[in-house]
């Protein structure tokens, strides 16, 4: 892909900068959105940004109302939450007030939170 952004499992791109850190890219909510993803004490945190920018934002319709591309961040969405339940991904939201962290599971309604917690925590 362009400017080193290669594909990825899920449908949002990815550039490495080392065996710790890649940048994730998702095109749905602005071109280009980063969401930075870190390995760190054996666990991969990813800093979600405007794709998942609160926990309450976690089922699949749940978008931004500005989002560019709605439909994208659905499809986008979909793709890194079945990635992130099946790697046990920490998601770190970047505008909840209450939820800092969260881990995933499934249920009858779709991936839900299974646990919240704070960054520090780990």
């Amino acid at each position: 892909m362009a400017g080193g952004r290669t594909a990825n499992s899920s449908s949002l791109d990815s550039a490495n900068f080392s065996a710790y850190m890649q940048l994730r890219f998702a095109d749905g909510h602005t071109d280009a959105m980063m969401l930075p993803q870190l390995r760190y004490k054996n666990k991969t945190i990813v800093y979600m940004a405007d794709l998942l920018p609160s926990a309450g934002h976690l089922p699949l319709p749940y978008v931004m109302a500005y989002d560019t591309r709605p439909l994208i961040t659905m499809t986008e969405k979909e793709s890194f939450l079945k990635e992130a339940l099946d790697n046990d991904y920490i998601l770190f939201f970047e505008h909840d007030p209450v939820n800092e962290c969260c881990t995933l599971k499934q249920t009858e309604r779709g991936i839900r939170i299974n646990e919240t917690f704070k960054l520090s925590d780990l």
